[in-house]
Order: structure tokens, then C-alpha cells, then sequence
């Protein structure tokens, strides 16, 4: 029987605290786990206690568990780094029991009290102690991830290791499309026993914060382990109102395609957008159109985040344009994105990427 755990972050009913107010003090330099995210998601649940979510990377050869992470709630009055009290403080620990050797896991801890005075979080990374390593012998298969009002996946988990798989947990983890990555949304359930050499079917059904673009799974039993897991289908449960992403294009001062440029000159990043209408739903739509440009390389650090707004009154097709006036040299792609004002996906992330080269 399958028992399903927890639902975190229902932003339908929440709001979220600015990120500007979130501090943030990480001592990975000296512990050897550290936060992925220096600005993790924070928000207010619908009673009114703040959660953060994050994910902490194990930079060791070797796994740890009991890893500890403590977060200071303040007000806004003053930083908790300037020596204020913190209105309350919480330590948690990681959602998997293992990190193995060089993994991640995510974190979600929340305030005791729902406080409203809560506008500011500082995160310290406490200690951790050395594991014994759990074996890779859970293997997820997800079928395709739908992302309509709520986020559904089917997957299977089988158990290839010679003993029994017990009290098994299963992690449905959505990121948003920033560098790097924040994690706003999680679904854990729980799992029968898996017998070995035999599989378990798991389903999914998550009310995940809009923001999340991209999805990860993973398992853990008392003791065996899966790989995380990236879901590589996903779908689109089709709106009323959708718009589509037809082409992303870099052209110069004189509208030609271009991909190449000198640095320090400014281009224009154009994407060609449709919209699918229903009557019923009025004869207007808002929408935010994003175009941001990532460095290549392992990391992918993003380069430059434009932003413009604009309003479908018919069916016509739109082109939204942002510019853009390259710093540093190098080699950069392009994805774009269309939310509506309250940060929820219009749209699939753009199919084609362009790619510019920026020379001196």
C-alpha cells in the first residue's frame, strides 16, 4: 500500500518571501557539504510558518549521513550576520538518510511558529558524520511527467540487490530554470517492502510550484539506494489559453540573423509567439517573456536574464524581443521562457537554442 507522505510547496495558496531578504551563510569551506543553492526557495506555507527548501552536495569521497543544517529566522529589523537574536532557530537534516560520495540531497525544514515578523534566513551547515555506503541497486524508470493543474508521473522501482529493499521512500524533485538551479517543490511516498530481483509501480500526483521546469526521482530504502534520476518526458496538460515558443533568433541593428558579435555591441533576442484561445476563458492574456544566456561549460553560469512583458488581445501571432549587450567573450546558448504575472509556465521552454559566439 502505498502511503503518500508529504506535499510541499502549494504556492497556489502561498507567497513567497523575497529573496533579497533571504541571508545566507554556508561554512561548506570547512565542512566539506555544502549548499548547491546560496539562495534556496523560501516561502510561507497557508498557516503561516515559513519553509525553506534546498539541496547540499557532499564534496567528499566518501558518503555521510546525519548531516545537519540550521536555520536562523530573523525579522527584518537587522541581518542575523549583524548580531541580532534570531526570533527562532531550527536544525533539520537531509531528505536522504546517505549522500553518497560526491551526491546531493534535498532539504526542507520549517519554522516552529508561523510568525509573521519572519523576512529573513541564515543557513549554516553544522557537521556530518562519515556512512557506510549504501549500494545503487534501486532502479527508477519513470513513464512521462504531465504537468497539468497538479504534476503526475508513473514510474517503476525494482530491486536488483540480493536482499530485501525495506521501507522504501520515493522523491519527486521539481527545479525551477535558473543557475544555478533551486529546488522549489518535493513529493515523497512511501513504498512497501520490495522483495528481491522484484519492482514496485509508484505514482505521482503533486501540487508543485509553478516555477518548476525541470524533475528529478530518486529512492532510498533502510538499506539500498537508487542514482538520481532525471525525467526527460514531460508533457504539457494543454491550458485553455497556451502559448508556444516558435524560434528564438539573435539579430543585429539591422534585423539580420546573426551568431556572431563583437562584445559591447547590442542585439536583439526575438522569439515568434503563438496562442491557442478558448473563449471561455476571455479575450485577453498576459504574459512575461524571459530570454536568458548561459555560458557553455560544465556549470553553465548564466550571462544575462532579460525580460519583457506583453498581452495577446487575439489570436494573431506576437514577437517578443529583449536586448541584449554582451560582457565577456565566449561561447553562450540562448533559452527562453513565457509565464504569466504570477510566475506560472505559459508555456514549454523553448525547443531550439541559439547559439552566439561574442568575440573581442
Amino acid at each position: 500500500m502505498k502511503r503518500l507522505l508529504a506535499v510541499f510547496a502549494l504556492l497556489f495558496l502561498l507567497f513567497p518571501i523575497s529573496q533579497t531578504l533571504a541571508q545566507v551563510t554556508d561554512t561548506q569551506s570547512t565542512l566539506g557539504v555544502k549548499l548547491t543553492n546560496t539562495a534556496p526557495f523560501i516561502y510561507k506555507d497557508s498557516e503561516g510558518y515559513t519553509v525553506v527548501i534546498g539541496e547540499v552536495e557532499n564534496t567528499k569521497s566518501f558518503p555521510v549521513n546525519n548531516v545537519k543544517v540550521w536555520v536562523g529566522f530573523f525579522s527584518g529589523d537587522a541581518s542575523g550576520s549583524a548580531g541580532e537574536s534570531p526570533l527562532e532557530t531550527v536544525t533539520g537534516t537531509s531528505l536522504l538518510a546517505v549522500i553518497p560520495a560526491k551526491g546531493k540531497s534535498p532539504f526542507i525544514i520549517t519554522s516552529q511558529t508561523p510568525d509573521p515578523e519572519i523576512s529573513e534566513v541564515t543557513i549554516n551547515m553544522l557537521g556530518f558524520n562519515s556512512a557506510t555506503q549504501k549500494q545503487q541497486v534501486l532502479e527508477i524508470i519513470p513513464d512521462v511527467l504531465l504537468i497539468g493543474e497538479t504534476v503526475t508521473v508513473d514510474a517503476k522501482i525494482t530491486n536488483s540487490g540480493s536482499d530485501k529493499a525495506a521501507n522504501v521512500k520515493a522523491h519527486l524533485i521539481g527545479y525551477d530554470s535558473f543557475s544555478p538551479p533551486r529546488i522549489v517543490g518535493i513529493q515523497s511516498i512511501s513504498v512497501d517492502d520490495i522483495s528481491s530481483k522484484k519492482g514496485a509501480d509508484i505514482s505521482f500526483d503533486a501540487a508543485m510550484d509553478p516555477r518548476a521546469s525541470s524533475f528529478k526521482i530518486i529512492a532510498e530504502s533502510d538499506n539500498y539506494q537508487s542514482k538520481m534520476t532525471n525525467i526527460d518526458k514531460v508533457s504539457l496538460d494543454a491550458p485553455t489559453k497556451l502559448i508556444t515558443i516558435n524560434d528564438v533568433e539573435v539579430l543585429d541593428s539591422d534585423g539580420v540573423r546573426i551568431s556572431e558579435i563583437k562584445l559591447g555591441d547590442t542585439v536583439d533576442i526575438t522569439s515568434d509567439l503563438s496562442i491557442q484561445f478558448s473563449a471561455v476563458n476571455g479575450p485577453s492574456q498576459q504574459y512575461v517573456y524571459y530570454a536568458q544566456v548561459k555560458q557553455f561549460g560544465e556549470k553553465a553560469p548564466v550571462e544575462f536574464l532579460g525580460v519583457s512583458e506583453g498581452e495577446f488581445d487575439s489570436a494573431e501571432p506576437q514577437t517578443a524581443t529583449v536586448s541584449w549587450t554582451p560582457e565577456h567573450e565566449g561561447g553562450f546558448f540562448i533559452e527562453t521562457y513565457v509565464w504569466d504575472q504570477n510566475a506560472i509556465a505559459l508555456a514549454a521552454p523553448s525547443k531550439t537554442i541559439s547559439v552566439i559566439l561574442v568575440s573581442p
